[in-house]
């Protein structure tokens, strides 16, 4: 009997729960970060870190910075990040401001139209762009060829160019740039802009010198992110880069993976290489934190407050709505309509008289018969469930653990920053570290390792759930406690309810990224493994490009109905 009353108390201690948490999320995340660290210093090269015969040593950033092209990489790498978020950035301000402070018509469905291109795998996104935009074939260049004289048979538009590969990434930014500007600009204090216009200026100098200034944190917090995202960004790299003849981290590091050349792995290598990246985005992350954080200090919408009038455009009005649907449907249908038209076709073909003669459902017929499919959609479906899941459910704990002070001041600031750290790892990186330190392991399987793997985007969920359970004042936990509940069940009980709308909008999105993901796929399975939705639409690009098309429709049909069912659960947790 004591041991079992010893047994209760020391389950009732509230730490005991946060202390399981932190491990938990100390394996997700610390072995790719150590990996990265201590593997940079690890030689030689190509064996594992700690495999017996290796030692410490300088060999490997030796090598980078002797000859190896790291300051074209780097320059590579920055042209295109500040490339991509400078015109996402410019797109998506001036649709921020179109919607939220004139009177543009159909503003209201500019949102939702952006939103389509998130329900495509990032890889069928791009490949969608490279049928529009490919020098020869691409429909755009096709109908432009048409429509006017033009002295080659290739053009006017190559996506195999940095400067295609700047336009697919920005256009992939705008979605989470607009909703920045978006937001900042419903906050900005009405007050400010009605006195600009009382003191005579024009709707465009209140812009520039009003609205514009007052969500500048905001706005630059926002390109922070975007630029961490972009030097992690794979799927546009790995499709363009070659063609464009670029060298950007993010691909560098998954070729050094699998040296061709040697048939060895650059382990020490590609440690070195991110031990750079990880400077810059850590960098990137420090400058989105700070900048968010000086934007509390502008002004805001006050109690009472409200929204400016719309700025009248005049004879602009139906122009400028004009040039928005042209853009929307060029950059967030066209890739998605694309997909659809070569699904029905063995190859891509533009649209014409040939290309008809060929249409049926064969693709998907094919598709169906392959062998591959039926366990691409189970793992799929298993990964969006679990990874999330888990994700979640540790972030949840964490985030109440700090929130609620269960541990102290110093020890939360540590939990929150292991938390946010994952944020500041790129997926390639992240996917070395934790092949390599499950290569030291005993032999998991695959497909528990893919989970583990997902589930390292810790920081999604963490921040959300952090968000969420601020709102909560930490005397509805501690009322529990002093009810009698133990900690997991205030916690289960009272305030994970009460929270629970960040709750299902963080698992919504890292299930809608899980789906979505290639590259840890892509690095942690080999030949006979576990197949995913993207990296079955990867290895089926090529050699039958209408499956792939008509597998990258399916996979947004398959985002979409995700998405309604969290929206229908949504409806429920708020009754």
């Amino acid at each position: 009997m004591q041991t079992l009353a010893a047994l209760r108390r020391a389950l009732s201690n509230p730490r005991l729960p946060a202390l399981a948490g932190v491990a938990v999320a100390c394996w997700l995340v610390a072995p790719s970060l150590l990996v990265l660290v201590l593997g940079a210093f690890r030689v030689p090269a190509t064996a594992l870190p700690f495999a017996a015969g290796t030692g410490w040593g300088l060999d490997n950033l030796a090598g980078l910075y002797a000859g190896s092209g790291l300051w074209g990489t780097l320059a590579d790498t920055a042209l295109f990040t500040a490339g991509s978020v400078a015109l996402g950035t410019t797109i998506a301000v001036t649709l921020a401001w179109l919607t939220e402070r004139t009177d543009l018509p159909g503003r209201s469905l500019v949102l939702p139209t952006l939103l389509v291109p998130l329900l495509t795998p990032p890889v069928a996104q791009t490949i969608g762009w490279v049928l529009l935009a490919g020098e020869r074939t691409g429909l755009v260049n096709v109908l432009w060829r048409a429509a006017l004289p033009w002295p080659t048979s290739t053009g006017p538009f190559d996506i195999f160019t940095m400067g295609g590969m700047v336009f697919v990434q920005g256009m992939g930014l705008v979605t989470l740039l607009y909703l920045f500007a978006r937001a900042a600009l419903r906050n900005v204090d009405p007050a400010l802009e009605e006195a600009a216009r009382v003191g005579g200026a024009s709707g465009w100098q209140v812009a520039l010198r009003v609205s514009l200034p007052a969500v500048r944190p905001h706005l630059l917090g926002a390109m922070a992110l975007a630029a961490v995202l972009t030097v992690e960004a794979f799927e546009v790299p790995l499709l363009l880069a070659l063609g464009a003849g670029a060298d950007i981290f993010s691909t560098r590091i998954y070729y050094a993976l699998a040296d061709a050349a040697g048939g060895q792995t650059a382990y020490g290598t590609v440690a070195a290489l991110g031990l750079h990246v990880l400077a810059l985005t850590g960098l990137l992350v420090w400058a989105f934190a700070r900048l968010t954080r000086q934007g509390a200090r502008f002004a805001t919408l006050r109690a009472g407050g409200h929204p400016p009038a719309p700025l009248a455009l005049g004879h602009w009005r139906w122009p400028a709505a004009g040039l928005v649907g042209g853009w929307l449907a060029l950059t967030s249908l066209a890739p998605l309509i694309v997909l659809a038209w070569t699904s029905l076709l063995p190859q891509y073909l533009p649209p014409g008289r040939d290309a008809l003669a060929l249409v049926s459902l064969d693709q998907y017929r094919g598709l169906f018969d392959d062998a591959r499919l039926p366990g691409a959609l189970l793992n799929t479906v298993v990964l969006a469930l679990a990874a999330p899941t888990l994700a979640v459910g540790v972030a949840l704990v964490l985030a109440w653990a700090v929130r609620m002070r269960v541990v102290g001041r110093r020890v939360g600031a540590g939990v929150d920053a292991l938390a946010s750290s994952s944020v500041a790892l790129p997926a390639v990186l992240a996917a070395n570290g934790l092949l390599v330190f499950y290569l030291w392991l005993p032999p998991i399987a695959p497909l528990a390792v893919l989970v583990l793997a997902y589930a390292y985007r810790l920081a999604v969920a963490y921040r959300v759930q952090a968000a969420g359970l601020g709102q909560l004042d930490p005397a509805l936990g501690d009322a529990a406690l002093v009810a009698g509940a133990g900690p997991l069940r205030a916690l289960r009980s009272v305030l994970a309810p009460l929270a629970a709308p960040s709750t299902l909008a963080a698992w919504a999105l890292l299930a809608v990224v899980t789906v979505r993901e290639l590259t840890l796929p892509l690095v942690l399975t080999r030949e006979g493994e576990p197949l995913v939705v993207s990296t079955l639409v990867w290895r089926l690009w090529g050699n039958h490009t209408g499956e792939a098309a008509a597998l990258g429709l399916l996979g947004a049909v398959g985002v979409l109905g995700l998405l309604t069912l969290v929206g229908l659960a949504a409806r429920r947790v708020q009754r």
